[in-house]
């Protein structure tokens, strides 16, 4: 594999990781639980600290580490503003919001994991992935815990 594929890869899962700090930085703004403050802060510290370690990579690499370079990523951004705005802000909304971002991250990281990639970055990827899977188990267990505590704006919907 290419140190300019690498290089890619890598500024993808930087992307991600930024998208879901900005995701869980809203929700830990907007969520009445302190439970909920401390879970999508400590989100937002492991992906600050995953994305930093990330761009040390690109760097010894020879490359640069580059934010907001996909359209896709936009596309997706743009989406998440707008259901944002049109959505309630309740405990429930934001987790299920949360969970599918952490969703996302972890895909874009098994995507990753399917590449050929150096032995140290791919030592790397794995042990974020890892805690990707982790924090994805964390956010799923406390959807569905404080799903049916909050009020819903539409209790016939069903979360899956």
């Amino acid at each position: 594999m290419t140190n300019d594929r690498i290089i890619a890869t890598l500024n993808d899962l930087i992307e991600a990781l930024k998208d879901g700090e900005k995701g869980l930085a809203l929700a830990a703004k907007d969520t009445r639980e302190a439970e909920l403050t401390r879970a999508f802060s400590d989100g937002v510290t492991a992906n600050q600290a995953a994305a930093a370690e990330l761009r040390d990579q690109v760097r010894l690499l020879g490359g640069t580490a580059e934010q907001g370079r996909s359209m896709g990523a936009a596309v997706r951004r743009s989406w998440t503003s707008v259901r944002a705005m049109v959505s309630p802000r309740d405990d429930a909304t934001i987790m299920e919001e949360c969970e599918r971002d952490e969703r996302y991250v972890r895909g874009r990281y098994a995507e990753a994991r399917e590449l050929d990639l150096p032995g140290a970055i791919r030592s790397i990827v794995e042990r974020h992935h890892r805690t990707i899977v982790e924090g994805h188990y964390r956010m799923l267990d406390l959807r569905n815990r404080f799903r049916d505590r909050v009020p819903r704006a539409n209790p016939d919907r069903t979360v899956p």
